[in-house]
């Protein structure tokens, strides 16, 4: 393992830093040409020129391949980057009396050739080399900061549809079942017929209404109770709630039995379902038919 790391490391300890990237800025007073290494860049820069052509040797440095690149600039023409050997071949065209002046980053990993006309050397000297590493593509920890959070807006958001698409599933359900309850159960219907007592419209006693019994009664829902009233020798079938009305009298034929009393609801059911039917808007009618029925006896 150690033999195949050494020799995985051998071009590196051999030729240094590698070249991962280039760029050219060609600007209105000179031309900057930036490398980012893999590694901080320690080797030797050598700078010779003949005639047009200025070439830079950088020594413990190596690249995958030669670059060209046409510039077409009014200070630098063309740029070749060659690899040879145990270093690398820089060889710019320039225009007349344009020089080059080289510099590093602070932390050795870019390395700035600057290609300026003669008037302007001086005033660049006395600039500090400015730091464009971060324009070369080497640092890639921004990027992974950058999509990891991405990441995590991303699942922000479908974690918040997820949530919002349940509540409205909830929300809808309910809704459907509100609609599907009735809102006045049928009179004769099992759960009606069971309602509590408790909760029906009180009823006088013999003891303080002069004689009234009660033979039957039975509660249709929470607000309306149907009772058989016995005074003297005739009974009253009433429906007692909001509004009192009498359904029917005997004198004969009497229900003696709960399942007697059970049969004649069946057969006053359809003027009990008239009843509930009546909206408050028809209240007026209603008066008429309670007087009608009361009248009919």
């Amino acid at each position: 393992m150690k033999l195949i790391l050494a020799v995985l490391l051998l071009p590196v300890l051999l030729w240094g830093s590698k070249i991962l990237s280039y760029n050219v800025y060609d600007r209105n007073d000179r031309v900057d040409v930036m490398l980012t290494f893999d590694t901080p860049y320690e080797g030797v820069l050598r700078q010779s020129r003949q005639g047009n052509t200025v070439i830079v040797k950088l020594e413990e440095a190596f690249i995958d391949g030669s670059k060209i690149k046409n510039v077409n600039s009014k200070y630098l023409e063309k740029l070749t980057i060659a690899p040879q050997g145990e270093h690398i071949d820089i060889i710019a065209q320039v225009a007349k009396d344009v020089t080059m002046q080289a510099s590093k980053t602070s932390d050795s990993y870019g390395l700035r050739l600057r290609f300026i006309p003669p008037a302007a050397t001086d005033t660049v000297t006395q600039t500090p080399p400015v730091d464009e590493t971060a324009l070369s593509g080497l640092p890639t920890k921004n990027n992974n900061e950058f999509e990891q959070s991405y990441y995590v807006v991303i699942a922000i958001l479908v974690i918040g549809i997820a949530i919002l698409f349940w509540l409205k599933q909830n929300i809808a359900k309910r809704a459907a079942t509100i609609q599907a309850e009735p809102k006045t159960p049928w009179l004769f219907n099992k759960t009606a017929s069971e309602a509590k007592p408790a909760s029906a419209a009180p009823i006088k006693t013999p003891s303080d209404a002069g004689g009234v019994h009660i033979r039957f009664q039975k509660t249709l829902d929470p607000a309306h109770t149907v009772a058989m009233l016995d005074y003297g020798t005739q009974s009253y079938l009433v429906l007692l709630g909001n509004n009192t009305l009498l359904l029917d009298k005997f004198q004969d034929n009497i229900p003696i039995t709960q399942n007697e009393f059970e049969s004649l609801l069946q057969s006053k059911h359809r003027e009990l379902d008239g009843y509930f039917q009546l909206a408050p808007a028809q209240d007026e009618a209603f008066d008429s038919y309670k007087e009608k029925a009361s009248g009919a006896y």
